[in-house]
């Protein structure tokens, strides 16, 4: 077994109140590295095909990496998988914190759940064992009051609890689970699957140790970064603002959605910046475990209408965007309390306000009226609005009950899914990068598996410049020619395929990518270095980018399956239009057929059949996934349609 690992997986049955553990051997974690490589194992070999996210076949997988719980910087992750009901594909979602590495020292490397249970429970595991305790007193409160509740129930304030919030609890498509009320695996609607199957919480606490192959390497590179990283810009960017400089970063470039993508710059970005939400909202800054970036944010503000609870942490740069720019809402106070609700009902920020703006444009459009929204005025730039909508989408409540659903339900609901308005992929919402600035970006929204997200490969602008730190920082990757952020060329499409693997990589292994090069300073062979030290194997790049291929390709073939095609690897139209203001204005970026064929040619490169989105068989062989070949054979007769959002 290797070292930075418990070579224990937790199966729970939820309809029989059944646990068991596996240990499957070295080789399952090396093929796959941990988190959504073993979340999409389990998924496509246990879960039927076509079955409903909500049905309780569905297999939802709580999954650490082998780095997850090293003592290193950007070492905390770990990975949701399951069927997105937001998407109907194969969904994941990774989440920072705390609740990762103590499930490691808890016992186990991962929480496979089946099945449902007849009334609310939550999971309790502490020192190799899990217990399946009563919650249906905890169904419907929020989730500060649930962490609390359980920990004293428990008896302690050190355990770490990852939960549903209410919302999930009453399947709004985009709930999220958050752990320690601020870290969330925000995206794909996890929430609502654990909702589905009355799962409220799973609570972890342990004293073992997570046991390293040189753990004096380790202590020397972690000493030697706290030291050093805020040497590099982009390190000291990261502790001294998070994400929240963006507005003013991306305005001025020309990539700030405004008024549901319409619009790209604010006449004045610096009321959502990072240096005004310092002033106003900054109460000190905090770390995930071992890291001293600090890149979150707990802030106070007491104000009479937007005060807020600094326990649900601070928005970062995705949620400002959501509420706040794309919904031509300025106010960072509004912004601040609209992210406190959504954490408190336990709801993703980026599809929440999306799906709001959505419906804003709908209603200025005529698609829907008064008569559709409990005689509500959608207006973009109303916060009170904005903070309204929240709490009843939350609650399942009158209008917000068809809000629940996200903005692709909303458009086949309203006879408008093929608009060029309608601003998702798969599904899932745009996050809140415009690809008109980053082409790179708008690549990862079409091709990434489990809908639109920004995360899926580093952004355009780190590779324009030939002598900034993170183009340099990529050379071993094989990328060495800087690349304009907006031409979809060859040249793109080869790095793409390599930063995808990469970032992939960092998911799998539980590596958040701004302890990292290129988003973060530690360069890439020290990474390799440092995996070798955990692990004890003698691994290369080559190996670990191959091995977190593997679970690309797991979730390819469980799309396929469910009856996803290439043509689903689109992009609204709307972003094929020219710029509309700031920077550029008035020019296209790229056009749709070069969009297209830069995707096929991207399908040729990773071996993916550009019609049926099917990986081909000679890939799957390569990648020693014979079993995934045999089964697309055997379930090739079934495809069709599929279950689509």
């Amino acid at each position: 077994m290797p070292k930075g690992m418990t070579g224990k997986i937790l199966h729970v049955d939820l309809s029989r109140r059944a646990v068991e553990i596996e240990e499957p051997g070295e080789l399952f974690y090396r093929g796959l590295l941990g988190g959504r490589g073993i979340g999409y194992h389990y998924l496509l070999r246990d879960m039927p095909p076509r079955t409903d996210a909500f049905a309780p076949e569905n297999v939802l997988t709580l999954a650490t990496g082998v780095m997850t719980g090293a003592p290193l910087a950007a070492s905390c992750r770990f990975a949701a998988v399951g069927k997105s009901p937001l998407t109907g594909a194969a969904g994941e979602s990774e989440a920072a914190g705390f609740f990762g590495p103590e499930l490691k020292k808890a016992g186990f490397d991962a929480v496979v759940f089946r099945g449902a249970a007849e009334e609310p429970v939550y999971l309790w595991v502490t020192e190799g064992r899990a217990e399946i305790r009563d919650a249906r007193a905890l169904a419907m409160r929020e989730t500060g009051e649930v962490e609390d509740a359980i920990r004293g129930e428990l008896g302690s304030d050190k355990i770490r609890v990852a939960q549903a919030g209410p919302a999930g609890m009453r399947r709004v498509r985009f709930a999220n689970i958050t752990n320690n009320l601020g870290h969330f695996n925000g995206r794909n609607g996890f929430g609502a699957v654990m909702g589905a199957k009355n799962l409220r919480a799973v609570a972890a606490l342990g004293t073992g140790e997570i046991e390293c192959h040189d753990p004096e390497f380790l202590r020397r590179t972690a000493t030697d970064y706290a030291k050093t990283f805020r040497r590099n810009p982009a390190g000291e960017a990261l502790y001294t603002y998070g994400t929240t400089a963006f507005p003013e970063i991306l305005s001025a470039a020309g990539g700030l959605p405004v008024n549901h993508f319409r619009e790209s710059a604010l006449e004045d970005a610096s009321p959502l910046g990072g240096d005004r939400y310092n002033e106003l909202l900054l109460k000190r800054r905090k770390g995930c475990h071992a890291c001293p970036i600090m890149c979150k944010r707990v802030i106070a503000l007491e104000d009479p209408v937007y005060g807020v609870d600094s326990r649900y942490g601070g928005p970062e740069y995705e949620t400002i965007a959501a509420l706040g720019s794309n919904l031509k809402i300025l106010d960072l106070r509004a912004v601040a309390k609209g992210n406190e609700i959504c954490n408190r009902y336990g709801m993703d920020t980026i599809t929440a306000g999306m799906t709001i703006a959505f419906a804003c444009e709908c209603f200025e459009r005529g698609v829907i009226t008064r008569a559709d929204t409990d005689g509500l005025e959608l207006r973009f730039g109303d916060a009170a609005l904005m903070l309204r909508l929240l709490e009843m989408t939350g609650r399942r409540e009158g209008f917000g009950d068809l809000l629940a659903e996200g903005s692709a339900r909303l458009a086949r609901r309203w006879k408008v899914e093929d608009a060029d308005f309608c601003l998702c992929v798969k599904g899932q919402e745009l996050a809140l990068h415009d690809p008109r600035i980053k082409v790179g970006v708008g690549m990862g929204y079409a091709l990434c598996t489990y809908g639109a997200d920004h995360m899926d490969a580093p952004h355009d602008p780190s590779f324009v410049d030939p002598a900034s730190f993170s183009f340099r920082s990529v050379g071993v990757l094989g990328i060495h020619r800087p690349m304009p952020a907006t031409e979809p060329s060859l040249e793109k499409v080869r790095a793409f395929v390599l930063l995808e693997r990469y970032w992939k990589m960092l998911d799998s292994l539980g590596l958040c990518v701004f302890g990292f090069a290129p988003r973060g300073v530690m360069p890439i062979p020290t990474l390799v270095e440092c995996i070798r030290a955990v692990t004890g194997w003698e691994t290369s790049l080559l190996d670990l980018m191959q091995s977190a291929e593997r679970g690309t390709l797991l979730a390819r073939a469980f799309n396929a399956r469910e009856g996803f095609t290439s043509r689903d690897d689109r992009l609204p139209g709307r972003l094929f239009d020219p710029k509309p203001n700031g920077p550029g204005a008035g020019k296209r970026a790229f056009g749709r057929e070069e969009f297209e064929r830069a995707l096929r040619t991207y399908y040729a490169i990773v071996g993916v059949d550009p019609e049926t989105g099917r990986p081909a068989e000679g890939k799957l062989l390569e990648a020693g996934l014979e079993w995934v070949a045999e089964l697309l054979a055997r379930d090739a007769a079934a495809a069709g349609a599929g279950s689509r959002p």
